[in-house]
């Protein structure tokens, strides 16, 4: 009988006659393999962005008939390579493409490469793995080839633009088990092996898509799975414009996608109908707290009506921020006489590797007009998207189901969404958000602000008597009678004026505050008595800016994503950090165009970027994390006053973390700042972590 390591290192040696796996290209053309491309100067196999692996990335102008071809003499035989294996990805996505084989002048097989690739098709995404069966039909090739080309089968660039090839191979026959398929991102199901080294995000500048210039971003998540967000420009161009709807001048998310965990990927696009169709999401909108005096029959435009302008504030290795600016306009005043106001507004737009989900932040600049002149609220974020994947309105499913948190949690028990729904209203919450789903195909979409309602208010309207209640308790609205609340007591708007007796495939999700909130000396918050609240009447004020941050929330309705990252930052109000060398920030600018100093609560905790800040001390910092309840996931952390390495060495206790792989950093050099991403999950009061050059 063999001993088991015995039979192990017999089944480890290869089968006689059966070649091990042939690398062709990585970073570089291997084992032979020579550049046999035509329209030379239409290819670069050293270009190094958006790589699959490595460091370069083959790169080629998808159109002109153009061909990445690669020969090999002395020939290789289909008894020892069975399988042609590699990994693509096209600008535009959807390239058209062909696979040629050949052994000479002889052309052994050529034929559409769809087919080959893993979803049927060139992703704008993110690579997706191709694998072409030599020996099998349709290939069905039987002894020695020495050429393999990729050709577009586009002749103009109207049709498609510029392709990415990476890590080409050739597979054994081995009979041994086939290796696993893998998914768009390169990984099995359940996530990459551990240690797999994750790439930074990739920007694509000046992408058309959905019909509007934008600049797209792809970033990994907490499960190393791709993610891409979509913004359109807002420096004058006029995009697609609904039937009855706004002019479209961009400034918005218009299309997010992400990838589910049997590796297909659904992306969420804008509706095409109703006054917010094709403007996407995240925009604002502000209503007036009166319409008495105005020079507008419009007290509430929408944001993506008008044209301000963009730009690229951080793009970092793992990090990036985008940003939006306008004037929005006001067109009524609390007292004669009725003037219009152009209020500028800006809105950042925050991704981070490792982290689920993009920050959206806001300052509004009230500073110009006379105080007490506007009386308005803010429903910003604000739009629609089809976060269920649909390719229209009419196809998306309907709303099984809304939900959020005030000083109370609200959830619909009862589905779909009607105005007749049962619902709940009776759970304490801290953080406040708002959410959407479906649940065929199983979807969500939410908001959730990055700090509780008593650090910053959020809600609105007179909805709150019914706090701490059930529907069993009796309707929600009495004029008109039904048992959902009415639509103007929903404290985030979303879709409480599109719902009725029957469902409603809407998609609207929208923040909310009370009116003052922009413009007001001092306005009464959310729960007040002055709102037929419980709360004592408390104020805050409504000028000269306003600011907060909420996260944008998309992914698998019953994987809960929304409770998760509500969750997340109840636990961040746990935190107590400590330094012995640097120190805690315990303060900093109250938003992203706001600089007026605000204390951090905790200490160390920055709500603009949604980060544990520290300052650097001779570009070194040894912190301590407390966690005093629950696991703080993949937190992020800045280092201020740095100016060091951009992949120093991290350590987290005593073990030495690994760049790419346990964090992921960039280094921002304006305000000298190290942004790092730590890929840890923290818990506990011991989580000692170290930067040293």
């Amino acid at each position: 009988m063999l001993r088991p390591a015995f039979l192990a290192s017999l089944l480890a040696l290869p089968t006689p006659g059966i070649a091990a796996p042939l690398t062709v290209y990585d970073d570089a053309l291997r084992n032979g393999f020579e550049d046999w491309s035509w329209n030379p100067g239409d290819v670069n196999f050293d270009a190094d962005f958006h790589v699959h692996t490595g460091t370069h990335t083959i790169f080629f102008k998808g159109y002109d008939w153009n061909a990445v071809s690669l020969h090999r003499s002395p020939a290789l035989n289909t008894s020892q390579y069975k399988t042609l294996r590699f990994f693509i990805k096209g600008d535009g996505g959807g390239e058209q493409l062909h696979v040629t084989l050949q052994n000479g002048d002889s052309v052994l097989y050529t034929g559409a490469l769809n087919p080959f690739i893993a979803g049927g098709s060139v992703s704008n995404l993110a690579y997706r793995e191709v694998l072409v069966p030599l020996t099998q039909a349709p290939v069905s090739i039987n002894g020695a080839f020495d050429r393999i080309s990729i050709q577009s089968a586009a002749g103009t660039a109207a049709n498609q633009q510029w392709v990415y090839i990476d890590d080409i191979s050739l597979l054994d026959g081995s009979g041994n088990p086939p290796a696993p398929v893998l998914f768009a991102d390169g990984f099995e199901a359940g996530g990459p092996p551990p240690g797999t080294a994750v790439p930074a995000i990739q920007v694509d500048r000046n992408v058309n898509v959905a019909a509007m210039t934008s600049d797209r971003f792809t970033w990994r998540d907490s499960a190393n799975r791709p993610r891409s967000a979509v913004l359109a420009h807002n420096s004058g161009q006029n995009g697609p414009q609904a039937p009855g709807g706004y002019p479209n001048r961009g400034g918005a998310l218009r299309q997010f996608s992400y990838q589910l965990a049997d590796g297909t990927t659904r992306t969420a696009n804008v509706t095409a109908s109703g006054n917010a169709g094709q403007g996407g999401f995240g925009y604002v909108v502000s209503h007036a707290g009166s319409t008495d005096h105005c020079t507008s029959g419009d007290d509430s435009p929408l944001g993506y009506a008008f044209s301000g302008n963009f730009a690229r504030v951080f793009e970092g290795r793992h990090h990036v921020i985008f940003r939006f600016t306008q004037n929005y306009p006001r067109y009524c005043t609390t007292a004669t006489p009725a003037q219009n106001h152009a209020m500028p507004v800006t809105i950042e737009w925050q991704f981070s590797t490792g982290r689920d989900h993009p920050l959206w932040s806001v300052t509004y600049d009230v500073s110009a007009i006379a105080a007490n002149r506007l009386n308005d609220d803010s429903r910003g974020p604000y739009g629609e998207l089809l976060f269920d994947g649909a390719a229209s309105e009419g196809a998306h499913a309907q709303i099984a189901g809304v939900a959020w948190g005030d000083r109370y949690k609200f959830t619909t028990t009862t589905a779909p969404v009607t105005t007749a729904s049962a619902w709940t209203w009776n759970q304490p919450n801290t953080i406040p958000y708002v959410k959407l789903w479906t649940t065929a195909p199983d979807a969500t979409m939410g908001i959730v602000q990055n700090r509780t309602i008593v650090q910053q208010d959020a809600g609105g309207y007179w909805g709150v008597n019914r706090w701490n209640s059930t529907s069993a308790a009796g309707a929600g609205c009495a004029s008109p009678a039904q048992t959902m609340p009415c639509p103007w007591n929903w404290p985030y708007q979303a879709i409480a004026w599109s719902i009725g007796a029957n469902p409603t495939r809407n998609t609207r999700l929208a923040w909310g505050t009370n009116a003052g909130f922009l413009g007001q000396t001092s306005y009464y918050t959310h729960g007040s008595a002055y709102y037929g609240g419980p709360l004592p009447n408390t104020t805050a004020p409504g000028r000269p800016y306003k600011s907060y941050s909420t996260y944008i929330v998309l992914g698998p309705h019953s994987a809960a994503p929304v409770e998760a990252q509500v969750a997340q930052i109840e636990r961040i109000q746990s935190l107590n950090l400590t330094a012995n060398v640097g120190s805690v920030a315990t303060n900093g600018p109250s938003g992203v165009a706001d600089a007026t100093p605000t204390t951090y609560q905790p200490a160390g905790y920055d709500p603009v970027r949604g980060a544990l800040a520290f300052n650097a001390a001779s570009n070194r910092l040894d912190a301590n994390i407390a966690v005093g309840a629950g696991t703080l996931a993949i937190p992020l952390v800045i280092l201020r006053n740095y100016t060091g390495s951009a992949t120093p060495q991290v350590r987290l206790g005593d073990t030495a973390l690994t760049a790419d792989v346990d964090y992921f950093a960039s280094k921002r050099t304006g305000p000298n700042e190290l942004w790092i991403t730590l890929n840890r999950n923290l818990s506990g009061a011991a989580n000692r972590l170290r930067v040293d050059q």
